[in-house]
């Protein structure tokens, strides 16, 4: 014995899982969505399809929009993105920049500790290094 329920009023009613007793979320599956359990043969049998899966009538597509849809799909989409020759100068310049950054740093904490000033210069070496490696990585993407 097949029990169904009714989601709504516009809605047709739709079978219960024998497991959850939950409706039937997804006509065309062999299994509840919910719990996994196997649907037996002749589950759907008696119940009419939902109407939001059958088919439905479109109107034709105006003659300048269907124009349009073409000119779409010929014409390319994509956006160029900033300059290459800009992307290029900012790297090198942040370089130098980010360069003088540490310097200044390392030579204001050298006055007061030889080992704050040695992890500034490791710190402020890496950083470049990891600035030029991302900055090289970028320029060959493109």
């Amino acid at each position: 014995m097949v029990q169904y329920s009714s989601l709504s009023s516009a809605q047709p009613p739709l079978p219960l899982c024998p497991r959850c007793r939950r409706p039937s979320a997804a006509w065309r599956l062999d299994t509840c969505v919910y719990c996994g359990e196997r649907f037996p043969a002749g589950f759907r049998e008696g119940f009419e399809e939902p109407r939001a899966l059958q088919w439905i009538e479109r109107p034709a597509l105006p003659p300048e929009a269907s124009r349009q849809l073409e000119v779409m799909k010929v014409v390319p989409l994509e956006k160029s993105g900033p300059s290459r020759s800009l992307a290029v100068g900012a790297g090198l310049l942040s370089l130098p920049v980010f360069g003088a950054v540490f310097y200044l740093l390392y030579r204001l904490i050298s006055r007061f500790s030889a080992v704050g000033a040695s992890l500034i210069f490791v710190a402020g070496a890496g950083f470049l290094v990891y600035l030029a490696w991302s900055f090289f990585r970028a320029s060959r993407r493109r």
